[in-house]
């Protein structure tokens, strides 16, 4: 089969945030206690408590931005149990995933694993069951620089200079899990705690909580976001809407040829929650930018539920999925400024499964890898003319023609950047690779693929699907390369 990638690399567009390949850390089965954090007192190496294995494999990453404490968690989470003495901390009740919480990993170690990441950190404040008050003490234990109360207390848990934390997401899921609003009754609260969490530090950037259209006749999800965003049109309030979406098509390891091929279409579902919600901000916030944050994305299957702690296997086609959303994450720099995969240890579409003192590393993860050129960088559009496939996205009446090669640009100084998935399960592809207006002089680059894309990695075999270096010599003004079925490329092309 053939295809056809044409690239101007002279026509580049908005620069990709780095924010967009961000992370998701919540307090929901072995994703904190046994995936990042073990205490001090534990046989498996640790700094100050959190895994070094973990934190060596974050830190290939450059994690840019992790969400903590969740999730459905977070509005069920009271700050003040989590700091101080850990050992006189409260045991507590973790409502929603069904735990005992022993809160010995709370703000100040979450903070101290973000400052050894260089991540910055993103805090999810209690709308469902807290109050302003609680949200804008938490600030200012966390930021005010000043000689109050609170600001003495981080002092004595052993931060005396401010932590600084400038993102801050006003509840989560409180459509649902966060306290079943309305758009317009969160609307309210909303500007309730917002306008007592900028007025304890007026520089942070504040994520609303936003509604994903996953079933797009319903007029009550349809109408949340309109509602919401109505309402705070004359008010600087809001930064940022944030959106979920999740997929799933099959089971991890069990799923039909057809199952294979929706699961790559839903990403056009993940497309129209954006067209949607752009089109809300645009028509309520005409002379000021909003970004949409999906800070929370990924494949979630069936058999991850709360009694296995929402664990599932993680394969070669998840990490294919993971680089085919990032790409509509891409694609959407104009817009999109930050997402956050769910989630970061052992739970869902994990990058790394932990198990006593050892570890892996999931195909997903060196997805993210692969992809790290893109960040930063400056999208380039592409047109690109592929075989297809034809598959009913979640959420729609039809079915959608959909291209088997996925493929998307960025441009860095002279070197231009190209990400390919090849999503079909038998066919390779091969693709005539033009690139206008420059000339090519070397071509470098990795790639992930497999047979099956039931493959994943193991205990016994943590390097079965990794990513591996390539060469290619262009050998034409119109080079062209194959694309192996169920693979993810990533190419370097120094233009020039």
């Amino acid at each position: 089969m053939g295809a056809v990638i044409l690239c101007r690399p002279e026509q580049t567009g908005a620069i990709i945030s780095p924010e967009i390949y961000g992370h998701f850390a919540e307090h929901l089965g072995r994703c904190i206690y046994e995936g990042i954090w073990v205490g001090d007192a534990q046989a498996i190496p640790n700094q100050h408590g959190a895994r070094l294995d973990v934190l060596a494999a974050l830190k290939q990453l450059r994690v840019p931005v992790i969400r903590w404490p969740g999730g459905c968690f977070a509005d069920d989470y009271h700050w003040r149990d989590g700091i101080g003495p850990v050992e006189k901390r409260p045991r507590t009740v973790n409502v929603w995933w069904r735990e005992i919480e022993p809160n010995t990993f709370g703000t100040d170690e979450f903070l101290r694993l973000c400052e050894n990441l260089g991540a910055a950190p993103y805090i999810c404040a209690n709308v469902g069951s807290g109050s302003p008050r609680e949200a804008r003490d938490w600030i200012e234990y966390c930021n005010f620089a000043g000689d109050s109360t609170l600001a003495a207390r981080r002092g004595r848990n052993g931060r005396k200079q401010p932590w600084n934390v400038k993102r801050w997401g006003v509840g989560n899921e409180n459509w649902g899990c966060g306290g079943n609003f309305t758009g317009a009754d969160y609307a309210k609260e909303y500007i309730r705690f917002a306008t007592y969490m900028r007025a304890m530090s007026p520089d942070i950037e504040l994520f609303a909580c936003g509604a994903s259209f996953g079933d797009y006749r319903n007029p009550i999800q349809m109408e949340w976001n309109r509602a919401f965003c109505d309402a705070l049109r004359r008010l600087d309030l809001v930064n940022h809407v944030a959106l979920h979406r999740y997929f799933s098509r099959g089971r991890g390891l069990a799923f039909t040829d057809a199952e294979h091929y929706a699961l790559f279409a839903d990403a056009l579902a993940l497309e129209r929650d954006l067209e949607l919600t752009d089109a809300v901000l645009r028509e309520c916030f005409p002379d000021r930018f909003v970004g949409i944050a999906v800070d929370e994305w990924g494949v979630w299957h069936p058999e991850a539920v709360v009694d296995n702690g929402l664990e599932q296997a993680n394969t070669l086609r998840d990490a294919l999925m993971a680089a085919t959303v990032l790409h509509v994450f891409n694609r959407w720099a104009h817009r999109v400024t930050m997402a956050n995969l769910a989630q970061t240890v052992n739970v869902l579409q994990c990058l790394a499964v932990t198990e006593g003192n050892k570890m892996f590393l999931t195909p997903t993860y060196h997805v993210f890898d692969m992809m790290r050129p893109h960040s930063g960088a400056r999208f380039v559009p592409l047109q690109t003319e592929s075989p297809t496939f034809e598959a009913r996205p979640v959420g729609f009446d039809k079915k959608k023609t959909v291209p088997l090669l996925d493929a998307c640009a960025s441009l860095s100084g002279r070197k231009l950047h190209l990400t390919v998935v090849n999503k079909s399960l038998t066919e390779a592809v091969e693709a005539r690779i033009d690139v206008r207006e420059a000339a090519v002089a070397s071509v470098t680059g990795k790639i992930l693929h497999g047979d099956d894309p039931r493959m994943a990695n193991a205990f016994d075999a943590p390097s079965r699907i990794t990513a591996r270096r390539i060469r290619h010599a262009f050998t034409s003004a119109a080079p062209t390369y194959v694309f192996p079925p169920n693979s993810f490329t990533a190419l370097k092309l120094t233009l020039e």
